[in-house]
């Protein structure tokens, strides 16, 4: 959660940077997604995340490449756009995202980018925010993004992206039309992919933690303890009334290989060839 908007996407993942560095409530928050996201990988190589913005992930599980639109950040190991995702075909083992669907005006077409360069049995795996009448309430009170759940992504599909040189667009509401209300549209859409998982999670502890914007009113000691006992209790009731993210996986099915001149976005090319033989 962040209070204030920026002049760009540079200077906000310079400031995260920062308040990670001194909020350890906050890290053992999101290690605690890290290791749920790093659980939900395929074995297969290479990991690439999407969008490591300010590198936490990267320093969490070292052995993935870190990909983000930023230039001049030493963490970044490639620099790529997210809408459009510079890989061969059939050579990433894992894609992961944290909070990057809901950026993104054209999440479909990422998607299926993302299909294209998994191998078969890959799996993406994405953290985003997850709508419910408390998430609801505590986004609109705390957060600066917009919320937009009856936008129609569905209509905009195939159409070129607004510019949008500073990297502002949000809408918090993408995964949730995603892989909630509109499941089976995207998967009917999407037919090489299967969901191995879409689950809520979070209630208390992630808002008391202050965010990257606000104070934190959580104890350093013993919180990895209260997030296990958060999950336990909330569980039953996560997905409808107080889920404040989701964890979403997708696998790609185990058909031959999509050539590589099938390219979804051919201004491309043929992509960066990225581990057909990396054992990273």
């Amino acid at each position: 959660m962040v209070k204030t908007t920026f002049a760009d996407y540079g200077e906000e993942i310079d400031y995260q940077r920062e308040v990670w560095q001194r909020k350890a409530a906050l890290r053992t928050v999101y290690e605690q997604w890290y290791g749920n996201c790093a659980d939900a990988l395929s074995g297969l190589t290479p990991t690439v995340e999407i969008g490591a913005g300010c590198g936490n992930f990267k320093a969490y599980y070292p052995r993935e490449i870190a990909s983000d639109v930023l230039y001049g950040r030493n963490w970044i190991e490639l620099v790529m756009d997210a809408q459009y995702l510079a890989l061969a075909a059939n050579g990433i083992g894992n894609l992961i995202a944290f909070d990057v669907m809901h950026h993104l005006q054209r999440p479909l077409e990422f998607l299926r980018q993302a299909l294209w360069a998994l191998k078969p049995g890959g799996r993406l795996v994405l953290c985003e925010p997850a709508l419910t009448p408390w998430s609801r309430f505590v986004y609109r009170a705390f957060h600066h993004e917009p919320l937009d759940s009856g936008w129609d992504l569905f209509g905009l599909d195939g159409s070129p992206p607004e510019p949008d040189p500073g990297h502002a667009f949000a809408n918090m509401a993408i995964a949730e039309i995603l892989f909630w209300r509109q499941r089976a549209r995207t998967l009917k859409l999407l037919p090489g992919f299967k969901m191995v998982k879409a689950r809520k999670f979070g209630f208390v502890l992630y808002p008391l933690s202050g965010g990257f914007g606000y104070r934190c009113f959580l104890p350093e000691t013993g919180l990895s303890f209260l997030l296990r006992l958060e999950e336990a209790f909330t569980r039953p009731v996560a997905r409808r009334l107080t889920g404040m993210r989701m964890l979403v996986v997708l696998e790609k099915r185990a058909r031959p290989q999509i050539p590589a001149d099938s390219n979804p976005f051919p201004r491309l090319a043929r992509g960066v060839a990225l581990g057909r033989n990396d054992d990273r």
